[in-house]
């Protein structure tokens, strides 16, 4: 790498830096303002150093998924302000003369977009998943207080999973219930209640489940049939039962994309069961593809950015900025209409997920010929 390359990538970082900040900046300010009084209300009269530090740890948890969201866009930003400072400042003609090619400077933002790809992935493996029961749960509540509980079914045994409350941190249903179908369950619709459920995730020992503490009825008292005693199985204790599902605490906190803070392999086990609906499956299959194909389509878009910004017919800078906008903006359209064709089963799910980034490629190879010489 010379030292013209580390001037750029160092370019580029500084804006990408300022742009994450901003970003986030701006959405802690209107978040705060929007939800102060609510955590006011849940903060109990706490002093205001506390009051500061839950504000600050709760933002920090939210840092982590804003830049999951616009970390793809930071890195198409932050190429097209360095060409387009390297146009103002008259650096790229001195570059050109000496015989360097235009797609040669390109190559520090193909580096710079790897190493934001790679934060993106240790972002989403690990990060995320550590701290998911802190995204999913509302402002200004703390970890142990019982929030509501939307009612989920199991669609590969059709088990009814509800309950009175739910402590994220603990993975906990207080007052759970589940109704057992019959004749495939159970030999009658029965409703099996219990004091608490605790989930636990899939290990070598044993699969994913609730362990039901308390039951009523006892485990004895179920006419299970032969599939619902696969399903439903008996511990040391009589009044305790654990069943298998893989329904967890994150799908029944009520948030629609909780497979999002989900590590790819976890993602991926869940998806070889058929627990989950058709849409909420093909739209976590849309998911895995996305996770897929991120790393690509970023460095296309960046690549599709000189030809756009240093266009060799134009030498507006601010109307080369402008189209290039506009046609991120398409392209980012073009992926929103591909994954909405794909959910409700209009378009496969590959063709949808990887449809843009042949359309990328394409203008890519079509505008290279454009780009100023």
């Amino acid at each position: 790498m010379t030292t013209f390359d580390r001037y750029l990538l160092g370019r580029y970082w500084h804006v990408f830096g300022i742009g994450f900040f901003a970003t986030v900046g701006l959405f802690v300010v209107f978040d705060s303002f929007t939800n102060v009084n609510v955590v006011q209300s849940h903060s109990g009269g706490a002093g205001t150093l506390s009051f500061l530090g839950h504000m600050a740890q709760y933002y920090a948890y939210q840092s982590l998924m804003m830049f999951e969201l616009v970390g793809p866009m930071l890195t198409v930003i932050s190429t097209m302000v360095v060409f387009a400072l390297l146009h103002k400042n008259r650096e790229l003609n001195p570059m050109l003369s000496a015989g360097v090619p235009t797609f040669r400077l390109v190559v520090p933002m193909l580096i710079g977009t790897l190493m934001v790809n790679g934060l993106l992935m240790v972002n989403q493996e690990l990060l995320l998943p550590a701290v998911a029961d802190e995204l999913l749960k509302p402002i200004g509540t703390a970890s142990q207080d019982v929030q509501r509980v939307t009612a989920r079914r199991d669609f590969s045994s059709h088990i009814e999973i509800g309950g009175e409350g739910l402590i994220l941190a603990e993975r906990k249903l207080v007052h759970p219930e589940f109704q057992l179908p019959a004749p495939d369950i159970n030999a009658e619709v029965l409703t099996l209640r219990a004091d608490h459920a605790v989930y636990h995730r899939k290990t070598k020992q044993r699969p994913a489940g609730w362990h039901l503490t308390n039951t009523t009825p006892a485990f004895s008292d179920l006419r299970l049939t032969d599939a619902g005693r696969t399903i439903i199985r008996p511990l040391d204790v009589p009044t305790e039962v654990f069943v298998i599902t893989n329904i967890g605490s994150e799908q029944m906190s009520g948030s629609a994309v909780a497979y999002r803070y989900q590590s790819t392999g976890e993602l991926v086990e869940r998806l070889r069961s058929p627990t989950f609906s058709v849409m909420t499956s093909r739209s976590q299959v849309l998911h895995v593809h996305e996770r897929i194909t991120r790393p690509l389509s970023n460095l296309l878009a960046v690549c599709l950015t000189v030809p756009l910004v240093l266009r060799r017919e134009s030498f507006s800078i601010i109307t080369n900025l402008a189209v290039c906008v506009g046609v991120m903006i398409c392209l980012m359209g073009l992926v929103q209409a591909c994954n909405y064709l794909g959910r409700i089963n209009w378009m496969s799910l590959d063709l949808a997920a990887w449809m843009p980034i042949i359309i990328a490629g394409g203008l890519v190879a079509w505008f290279s010929d454009r780009v100023q010489t």
